[in-house]
């Protein structure tokens, strides 16, 4: 058995691919597969897989014969699978070197269920931004921050397949959020390697575009209610309030930005959506509802830098969102309820 199996799908991605393979094969920990599944590219990228797999016996192309998506691809990985822990590498990305080693040692160490690093994002203009999240986690105690970056760790394969956890087909945008909400939820320890970076690049027309279609739009949002109604049905000894806000403040805060994301052409629609996610999403949190506009609870999210009964800055905020002013309608009936109260 090998100590970690690593999987990569693989999409067009020929000018990008030698970099993201050169740094998974060059690990120091060397006990490690390296699946690549080609999901029907029609570039280069299957040559450049047969390539590698000639030099480097660990490494194993699966050619699909259908395009799947990356859901599908990741799927596939995961039923060919013998490492001990296993890992995700997107193609356009890199790790660095080290990266694999220092985190199976920890998680061996600790007997962790999932081990994190730390992420370099490298932006659409070529900036680097350091992702905190571990500092983030650590700091609030809650691990349900893990909401994001979820190719950043290794995994417990005998966990994964404890919990029959695998990639939702059939949604371009956001399977991944979901996988590792599900898998955050069930781990039962969570260990952290701070010094040590996959490097996340961000390209105009990778799966999380710089500027998303309605069908991304309309995919993720799905995704994110259905997480926010797993997180609304889970009792407090399995999600607490402070876990559950976590997952709800992020999630929120994605349906939120949509609105500003979307392709120029599909802008009015695309608002419409943001509006009625907002809506849905408001109407779905289980606790106090009032809290969520109180100040200081947004703001930490920086999407709503208000107090709580100051309607008139909601407004600003909102409105150019709410096509049908049903948001701005139910806010202000709300604010009036709590000032009669």
């Amino acid at each position: 058995m090998p100590k970690l199996s690593v999987i990569i799908p693989v999409y067009n991605a020929q000018e990008y691919l030698r970099r993201c393979l050169d740094s998974v094969i060059n690990q120091t920990l060397k006990d490690i597969e390296i699946i690549c599944v080609n999901d029907c590219s029609t570039d280069s990228s299957l040559q450049i897989l047969e390539e590698y797999a000639l030099k480097h016996k660990n490494l194993k192309v699966i050619d699909c014969k259908v395009n799947g998506g990356e859901s599908v691809a990741r799927n596939i990985g995961l039923e060919n699978v013998a490492g001990e822990y296993l890992a995700f590498v997107d193609n356009d990305d890199a790790i660095d070197l080290d990266f694999f080693e220092k985190l199976y040692n920890k998680a061996k160490a600790e007997d962790a269920d999932i081990c994190k690093g730390e992420v370099h994002e490298i932006s659409y203009d070529g900036k680097d931004i350091y992702r905190q999240t571990n500092k983030k986690i650590r700091l609030e105690k809650n691990k349900m921050f893990f909401n994001g970056d979820w190719w950043s760790a290794i995994y417990k394969r005998s966990f994964i397949e404890k919990h029959h956890l695998r990639l939702k087909e059939g949604y371009i945008l956001g399977a991944d959020s979901l996988f590792v909400y599900y898998a955050v939820m069930h781990a039962k320890s969570l260990a952290f390697v701070d010094g040590v970076f996959y490097h996340y690049y961000r390209r105009p027309d990778s799966g999380s575009s710089q500027f998303l279609s309605l069908k991304k739009i309309k995919s993720f949002s799905t995704i994110i209610h259905y997480i926010l109604k797993d997180a609304e049905k889970r009792s407090e000894d399995e999600l607490s309030k402070e876990e559950y806000d976590a997952v709800f403040y992020h999630f929120f805060d994605i349906l939120y930005s949509m609105g500003c994301v979307c392709k120029k052409e599909d802008d009015r629609m695309a608002k419409k959506i943001t509006a009625n996610n907002i809506l849905k999403a408001l109407n779905s949190y289980k606790y106090n509802k009032s809290d969520i506009f109180k100040s200081g609870v947004l703001v930490d999210y920086g999407f709503l830098e208000v107090a709580r009964d100051d309607i008139l800055k909601i407004e600003n905020v909102i409105k150019e969102y709410d096509l049908n002013r049903v948001i701005l309608y139910r806010l202000r009936r709300n604010v009036q309820r709590r000032k009669n109260v």
